[in-house]
């Protein structure tokens, strides 16, 4: 009977053994996951960092990529737009809040929402000449105003 516990206790000391083995390299597996991710996290500020500043630019991969990241980013910047659109909303420039189109100023923090008009202005521009001198047919039109006056007929 003995041989029995001796199997028994084995057994138990070898399952604890391998738990522990088990739990080691889990534990490990979760480190060197943090680690790899802190490392990505590294990479993405280095290339935003060198494509926010130009740096590298006569380099063609980083060109390209630089590029890619803009258009990545205008496309970004358009779909948001779509978005505010649909949700007929604009964005406070006070604090960021998404605000109703018809609001004027901010729910959250009161900031005046100015709104650019996309359509096109139509204001007739009186084109001055620089020396201020008047144009021959405005000069006619003078002199012709100013001899009916003192002849006192009406223009």
């Amino acid at each position: 009977m003995a041989n029995w516990r001796e199997k028994l206790n084995q057994a138990a000391q070898n399952t604890i053994s391998k738990s522990k083995e088990v739990a080691g390299v889990a534990k490990l597996n979760v480190e060197i996951s943090t680690l790899n991710q802190s490392m990505k996290n590294i990479y993405t500020e280095v290339g935003k960092y060198v494509l926010e500043n130009g740096f590298l630019s006569e380099d063609e991969t980083v060109a390209e990529w630089a590029s890619k990241a803009a258009d990545i980013k205008a496309d970004i910047e358009a779909n948001t737009e779509r978005i505010k659109t649909l949700k007929n909303v604009n964005t406070c420039p006070g604090c960021g809040a998404e605000v109703p189109k018809s609001s004027k100023f901010c729910d959250k923090c009161g900031t005046p929402i100015v709104v650019a008009s996309t359509d096109p202005v139509n204001e007739e521009k009186e084109i001055i000449d620089a020396d201020y001198s008047e144009a021959p047919q405005e000069t006619e039109k003078a002199e012709e105003v100013k001899s009916g006056e003192t002849e006192g007929t009406e223009v």
